[in-house]
């Protein structure tokens, strides 16, 4: 019970709100020198090309500087999370509207590779160990540097393997008789985004149930699982199906005098279905669906007073039960 209200209370803390989109005019910062560009111009062909007329808020500024002495010399700057891009053009001979094109592509291009890595997505870099490849002139490859001019070192691999902690409550139909409520605790570790193992503890509680007339008892059920989930990435819901076993103890209390408490083995298989919505870079909801298959469970009942080894009143388990849950969960690494 004590997990199900600190999964309540974070699930209604409110999640941190991203940086709204900036004006593209508001950052874009033309130096014609010798071309023909004009910021008006540029700005007209980046939403063009991108669709929009603003900007992610990871960019800081777009720097564009055409050489004082060259006509199609143009270098274009980026500060994107306080690192700088920059591509120099050097089309041959272009016409005024070709070189607006040209650089309002390159820009459009950078943009949406900033919002890409933003979003998860690695950006591969040329390096020393990358294969060579053939230059274009009117489109040389994107080189990146660090703000303070200093040498840039290789750029460093992502992690393989993530850890997520999760906490879900929900309702239970059928794991215990009748209509339950419970909650739990998981931490994960995932591989390359679509294979994950969980770890995860468990406990709900049904309430009173009425065996006959003059007995009644409560269930609680607390448990371990491990799981293994196949799942698909995408930028910001990740669906997944997770199945694995399940083991722990149902303990039935007596609220009747003359009735003892009694604690038994449970053993189930289970299978999930879940989706994961992403609301922040290290926070997510789930959404959650289990379906449980009991393989070892007592059954609450009592002795048939009149017959001697006889079972009399019992309550009714369904052979399949579910778990309907609502989760958070928050990424460690």
């Amino acid at each position: 019970m004590l997990v199900t209200v600190l999964a309540a209370g974070l699930l209604l803390a409110p999640a941190p709100a991203p940086a709204p989109p900036r004006p593209l005019r508001e950052v874009l910062r033309v130096e014609p020198g010798a071309t023909c560009l004009t910021a008006s111009a540029l700005a007209d062909t980046i939403a063009t090309w991108l669709g929009r007329d603003t900007i992610d808020a990871s960019v800081a500024y777009i720097d564009v500087r055409g050489d004082p002495t060259r006509a199609q010399s143009v270098t274009i700057a980026l500060e994107i999370r306080g690192e700088l891009v920059e591509r120099k053009f050097d089309p041959v001979r272009p016409t005024c509207s070709d070189l607006h094109a040209v650089v309002g592509l390159g820009i459009a291009i950078a943009v949406d590779a900033a919002v890409l890595e933003g979003l998860g997505y690695e950006v591969i870099e040329p390096g020393e160990g990358s294969v060579p490849q053939a230059h274009d002139p009117e489109r040389p490859p994107l080189t990146r540097r660090s703000r303070k001019g200093e040498p840039s070192e290789a750029p460093s691999r992502r992690a393989s393997v993530s850890v997520v902690a999760a906490v879900r409550g929900g309702l239970w139909l059928g794991v215990l008789p009748g209509l339950a409520g419970g909650g739990g605790a998981q931490l994960e570790l995932g591989w390359r985004r679509w294979v994950d193992l969980r770890a995860s503890l468990f406990g709900g509680y049904a309430g009173p149930r009425a065996l006959d007339a003059d007995t009644t008892v409560t269930l609680g059920l607390v448990g371990g699982r491990v799981d293994v989930c196949a799942a698909l990435a995408r930028p910001r819901v990740r669906p997944r199906l997770c199945f694995g076993p399940a083991a722990g103890a149902l303990q039935i209390g007596a609220r009747t005098p003359g009735v003892r408490d009694a604690v038994g083995p449970w053993v189930a298989l289970t299978v999930a279905a879940e989706l994961r919505i992403w609301a922040a870079k290290r926070f997510a909801v789930d959404l959650v669906v289990d379906l449980i298959v009991p393989v070892v469970r007592p059954v609450p009942a009592e002795r048939d007073p009149s017959k001697a080894g006889m079972i009399g009143d019992s309550l009714a388990v369904p052979p399949v039960g579910a778990m309907v849950s609502l989760g958070a969960a928050f990424t460690i690494r």
